[in-house]
């Protein structure tokens, strides 16, 4: 991945998702409680190891069309990813990488999700699969 190729993801993700600047509007990840300003906590998350991070969000803010008055924990991966080679694959690509004729390395994303269950406005229950990261691996 291009140097800052990472940030502008999650920063894309931040923007699509609708989130708003606050002192918990990128999350902090899941063992560690974040502070301080958003963008330098999304530097952050780019620049350590591939975790699991953590926000907690109004589900009108989740952009999947719920109202309700419920707040959920979304976790999503971010994090940079070593470019060892583990496995012919790797190899291959890190190869092909050092001879400019692939552009990417490994990505930080979920290797398992979880449900997240919420109470909409109309006192029904709604369960979104998959919605959250459980896991995160470098691939």
């Amino acid at each position: 991945m291009a140097p800052g190729g990472l940030f502008h993801c999650l920063l894309l993700l931040w923007l699509l998702l609708g989130l708003s600047w606050g002192p918990a509007a990128l999350g902090s990840p899941v063992a560690e409680s974040g502070t301080g300003h958003p963008l330098a906590r999304l530097r952050r998350a780019t620049a350590s190891p591939c975790r699991l991070w953590s926000l907690t969000l109004p589900v009108a803010e989740l952009g999947l069309g719920y109202a309700s008055e419920e707040r959920v924990v979304f976790r999503y991966c971010a994090g940079s990813c070593p470019h060892g080679a583990r496995t012919q694959h790797g190899l291959t690509l890190a190869w092909l990488r050092g001879q400019g004729r692939a552009h990417s390395g490994p990505c930080c994303r979920p290797t398992r999700y979880a449900d997240v269950a919420f109470l909409d406005d109309s006192h029904r229950w709604q369960r979104l699969v998959q919605l959250s990261a459980a896991a995160c691996g470098c691939e």
